[in-house]
């Protein structure tokens, strides 16, 4: 009669060993998904290029991490796989046995002709029960494929890295890039136009222009734009006389000037004429002045 509690363990225990079965098949697809990322971005030339301690072996760490984390994502995957209740699980797939496994199970300890018949009848019905029954052969099936996939894709990959892995020069060009370091600046270029200290402006080496050197960046090239102050002061102009720089204006008309600057000898014919050539010419030009 208590052939029944024999015949829920090893179903138990089988189910419980599919399960571990699908862990350990995810811990390994997610394992190859992560070891074929981490050697196509090249992350073993980038950690190599960081400030990791020497006695850490770089190639270790790429497969480190990824077993890491495949282990922590397959265990929140299945972390209610203990959980399961198997003995509804069974009346679920078997709907013979619905209530009945689950009643028998309650009274286990109890012993009378009213138990002990369905004791009898569960432990008859649960010849046919099969831990594989519990958890669907597409699942494992499915599972095992994807992750013969995985795990061919990643062998691929890490004997045969060339064309597949980014190059060392293109990441080169990218922490170049987010770091505005080149090969002949190391540090990032402020190209905002502000002093560095806008409480000490004009104070030498505060950020104005005859502070730290500013590089520009021009067509590849890198120019120093500092402004650097002459050896001595400026000279102070003491010698200003504003009587002897007066502006002296002209006549009203160019004939009544004594002196004139014109080079074409214009002005020594004009003085040549008569006092009403001179009146009809000064007319004309005041004419002319007004058109």
């Amino acid at each position: 009669m208590e052939d029944f509690l024999d015949k829920l363990q090893k179903t138990r225990a089988g189910f419980f060993s599919r399960t571990r079965l699908v862990f350990f098949l995810d811990l390994i697809a997610i394992f190859s998904i992560l070891y074929a990322i981490f050697i196509i971005v090249n992350l073993e030339y980038l950690l190599s290029k960081s400030s990791i301690p020497s006695s850490i072996p770089i190639n270790i760490i790429p497969p480190a991490v990824s077993i890491i984390i495949a282990l922590i994502t397959s265990a929140l995957l299945h972390k209610k796989d203990k959980k399961t209740n198997v003995i509804r699980l069974i009346e679920k797939k078997y709907p013979e046995l619905k209530e009945k496994l689950s009643t028998a199970y309650d009274n286990r300890d109890e012993s009378n002709i009213i138990v002990d018949s369905l004791k009898t009848l569960v432990s008859e019905s649960m010849t046919s029960v099969s831990p594989s029954m519990l958890l669907s052969k597409g699942i494992i099936i499915s599972k095992i494929m994807i992750t013969v996939i995985f795990l061919a894709g990643m062998a691929y990959i890490s004997f045969n890295p060339q064309g597949i892995q980014i190059p060392q020069n293109t990441l080169d060009n990218v922490t170049k890039a987010i770091t505005g370091q080149d090969q002949n600046n190391t540090g990032i270029i402020d190209i905002t136009g502000r002093p560095e200290n806008m409480d000490n402006i004009g104070t030498k080496g505060s950020g104005d222009i005859l502070g730290k050197p500013k590089i520009a960046s021009i067509e590849g090239k890198n120019i120093d734009l500092t402004l650097f102050p002459g050896d001595t002061t400026g000279t102070i102009v003491t010698d200003y006389n504003p009587t002897s720089n007066q502006f002296i204006k002209s006549g009203a008309f160019p004939v009544d000037v004594l002196g004139s600057n014109v080079s074409d000898g214009g002005y020594s014919m004009l003085m040549t004429k008569s006092e009403t050539e001179k009146q009809l010419i000064n007319q004309y030009a005041i004419k002319r002045s007004q058109i």
